[in-house]
């Protein structure tokens, strides 16, 4: 499954522009770098999911087998691993999400965790290999910038 994510826009409960802004400059583009993306979700956190809880206090968590971008509880208590991709998300990634998810089960000793992949797009093996794995999300992102006229 590939979910969408849509941060930045207009402001908070409204679709119109305000009259000083400019409807036509905004501007989508992937975003260059992984700690600025990291910033933005964790600002905006319930897009990727309704309910979701930053559990791991504002840095990323280290696990037996390398660095969990964000981590956060769901609704129902689960816990999520997150990572992060600043563009085409392929194989390797789908690899490194669930290897994350696998040291979290063994440092936890739970065996409900699930992860989400955020990325821009998902190449023909990530999408491939995501399908037989249920704890497994694909997550593509949008950011949308918008100018103001002083």
């Amino acid at each position: 499954m590939v979910a969408q994510l849509h941060v930045g826009g207009s402001k908070q409960g409204t679709t119109e522009p305000a009259s000083n802004e400019l409807p036509e400059q905004v501007a989508t583009q992937t975003i260059g770098l992984e700690r600025d993306m990291q910033t933005a979700i964790r600002l905006n956190i319930e897009q990727l999911e309704p309910g979701l809880r930053i559990t791991d206090g504002g840095k990323e968590r280290s696990v037996e087998t390398g660095f969990i971008d964000i981590c956060a509880t769901d609704a129902d208590g689960k816990t999520v691993v997150i990572e992060l991709k600043t563009g085409v998300a392929g194989q390797r990634a789908v690899a490194q999400v669930l290897s994350y998810i696998g040291s979290v089960m063994d440092e936890e000793d739970v065996g409900d965790v699930r992860g989400m992949l955020v990325a821009s797009d998902f190449d023909r093996k990530a999408r491939a290999a995501a399908k037989v794995v249920p704890a497994l999300t694909l997550i593509r992102y949008q950011f949308s910038f918008q100018f103001t006229q002083e």
